[in-house]
Parts: C-alpha cells; structure tokens; sequence
C-alpha cells in the first residue's frame, strides 16, 4: 500500500508525492477536500481513481482560469491545456462543462476580437472594403481555431454595427 510522501503546495496547485516513486498534480483545493496529509496510507486501487479525479479537477480549474479574460477560443484553451500536460479526456470534459454552464462561447469571443481588429483596421484605411476585411480577419479567426459558423456571424455582425447607422438596425 503506497504511502504520500508530501503534499507541496505551489500557488493553486499541490504535487503528492508517494513512497513509490509515483506522484501528481491537483488543485490544493482537491487537495484539501480529499484530506491528503503526509504518511496515509491509501490502497493502489484508490490511489489510480484519486488521480484520475484530480486530473479532472485540474482541467476544470485550468480551463476556468484560461477562459477567464474571454479571449480565447475553445481550440486555444484545449491548446494550452495539452501544453501543461492535461491528457485529451480531461480536457473535453472541462471544455464541455464550461460550455454548458455558458461561460465559454466561442461566438462572443470572436465577436470581440473581431470589433477590435476591425476599429484598428478602420483607423489605419478608412476605404476598407467588405470583402478585404472578410478575407483577412476571416484568416485570423481560422487560424485561431473558430469554426466556420462562428467566424462568419462575427464578422457579419461587426461589419453591420460599424456601417449601418443605429436607426437603420432597429435600435
């Protein structure tokens, strides 16, 4: 039966290390919830479902974390994630989670940046054209991973808010 070594906490997260060699990451929070303290002793079986619950944990927290500001696409997000280590399982599900309680909507997010990019291009060429800005910052939201559906309602409707007077759009 493996025994934990040590619970060293580093900012949000802990490592637990076990007498075995073996160790991982969690939030100190699972950490604390799961009541991990140096010397208990935990059956090989727990030890596999404890790590795969706080590699869960994990993804979540990271995810929260990164789609926090609201500039980042889903594809970005899961990016990041696999670049920290966080396994593809673990990310879809905290993905999913975030989408479904609706902080995470890659609409809103490319509708964001979509109104920056397209304020700055104005500035720099006041005789920007319809098809040049949709070429170009179509490019930009391809390559940072939103989808077809999303990218063209963006640009559709930063074009329509920066062209059309208020009065004309109905409001």
């Amino acid at each position: 039966m493996p025994a934990i070594l040590s619970v060293r906490p580093t900012g949000a997260l802990s490592t637990v290390n076990f007498d075995d060699g073996t160790s991982f990451r969690c939030t100190r929070d699972f950490a604390r919830r799961s009541n991990l303290f140096r010397g208990q002793q935990i059956d090989s079986v727990f030890v596999d479902r404890l790590r795969d619950s706080a590699a869960f944990d994990l993804a979540r927290a990271q995810a929260e974390r990164l789609n926090q500001r609201g500039r980042l696409s889903r594809q970005e997000i899961a990016v990041r994630m696999q670049q920290t280590g966080i396994r593809e399982p673990h990310i879809g599900a905290a993905l999913s989670d975030l989408t479904e309680r609706g902080e995470l909507d890659d609409l809103q997010v490319a509708l964001a940046s979509t109104r920056r990019n397209l304020g700055r291009e104005l500035s720099r060429n006041p005789d920007l054209t319809w098809s040049r800005f949709r070429n170009t910052q179509g490019r930009r939201l391809a390559l940072r991973g939103f989808g077809a559906h999303d990218s063209a309602e963006a640009l559709r409707q930063a074009w329509t808010e920066v062209t059309e007077p208020p009065l004309a759009r109905g409001r």
